[in-house]
């Protein structure tokens, strides 16, 4: 047990932190910013896009600037474009087929000719055609992942939060997991895989294992096929042949329950799944009773469940403990990390640390 708090110690601090911010329009189209309890009107206009991160807000005004709301600072980071690709962690874009990416504040141009890219937390991944390769950006790096990339005959890609895996034409699994990488050779044609926080889940037709790769580092979590398998953020869950639902927390295999949910949802340090037609959430080891149904709206991010009651009032559980946030019926929310946004008629609410604010 030691082992495990001392692990579950060293991945919240890896993951990034929710940070109190939200962007909110009025009934004008008039946009605000929530900084942890204050409201902070930033334009006049409807936006043309918007985009809340863990961190950071960013949004394309009606002029097409993308501007990002940083450490308190509102900052126009580029002029004249028409759309963004983001993640909780960063923002990239293109401007004349030059891409640029933001991160921490820092904007870095890294490719001169791109064609296709696509993002999930502190990954992207992009078609360089300047240099006829595949390419990663990660942590303000950029890494090559496969060189003639043409010849590389993508069969399948998938992308989690801080690894990514690509199969190619022969066969071959390349791994790209927190900076490192692994190239996986298999021989059978048919490679099934999932990419989550740090490493690639893979179920191997050669021995019919469950395989989780990180890096040169390859374990075993289950030796008999499952029939379903899943990686999200550092999640490792599975169906085994009994129909048994298991996660592995680092250490070892988990029994969940002994059939598999209707509803499994992912988030950083929490995963919500249903058992009996209730729901639950696994955190830390510890599993937390949520709710008695599986209601019909409903958001989930680590700790806060958000929902329509059966009276049609806004709900909120927070570490198991229940309370309505707004009495009026139907009205529409939005969780943004750790902050709820309350849309009553014309009035904007927002849920922050315990406490409602009123724009």
């Amino acid at each position: 047990m030691r082992y495990i708090i001392v692990l579950s110690l060293i991945f919240l601090s890896l993951v990034a932190k929710p940070d109190g911010l939200a962007l909110i329009e009025d009934d004008q189209n008039r946009l605000f910013i929530f900084d942890k309890g204050n409201f902070n009107q930033v334009e006049h206009n409807k936006v043309l896009q918007k985009h809340i991160g863990s961190d950071f807000v960013a949004y394309i005004d009606y002029m097409n600037d993308l501007k990002v709301y940083y450490n308190g600072k509102l900052t126009e980071v580029a002029e004249s474009i028409n759309s963004f690709v983001a993640s909780e962690d960063l923002i990239a874009w293109k401007i004349s087929n030059y891409l640029y990416v933001w991160q921490d504040g820092i904007t870095k141009q890294i490719s001169r000719d791109v064609r296709m890219m696509k993002t999930k937390g502190e990954i992207l991944f992009f078609e360089d055609d300047f240099d006829n390769a595949l390419k990663i950006y990660y942590k303000h790096k950029v890494y090559l992942f496969a060189q003639n990339h043409y010849s590389l005959q993508t069969k399948a890609l998938d992308i989690g939060r801080e690894s990514l895996a690509v199969l190619d034409g022969d066969d071959q699994l390349f791994v790209f997991s927190k900076g490192d990488m692994h190239v996986q050779k298999f021989t059978q044609q048919r490679i099934l895989f999932s990419a989550g926080g740090d490493g690639i889940l893979v179920k191997n037709f050669d021995t019919g294992a469950l395989e989780f790769i990180s890096g040169e580092d390859i374990q075993t979590l289950e030796y008999f096929p499952p029939t379903w398998f899943k990686t999200r953020f550092n999640w490792q869950v599975w169906i085994d042949q009994s129909g048994n639902f298991n996660y592995w927390d680092g250490t070892g295999k988990e029994l969940l329950t002994y059939q598999k949910p209707r509803l499994i949802e992912y988030s950083p340090e929490s995963l919500l799944y249903e058992n009996g037609n209730q729901l639950y959430a696994m955190h830390n080891g510890t599993e937390t009773y949520v709710c008695d149904y599986i209601p019909e709206v409903y958001q989930f991010y680590n700790n806060y469940f958000v929902f329509y009651n059966r009276q049609r009032q806004v709900e909120l559980v927070d570490n198991g403990h229940s309370k309505v946030i707004s009495t009026m019926p139907e009205v529409s929310f939005d969780l943004y990390f750790d902050v709820i946004v309350l849309r009553e008629g014309r009035k904007r609410r927002v849920y922050y640390n315990g406490k409602i604010y009123t724009l």
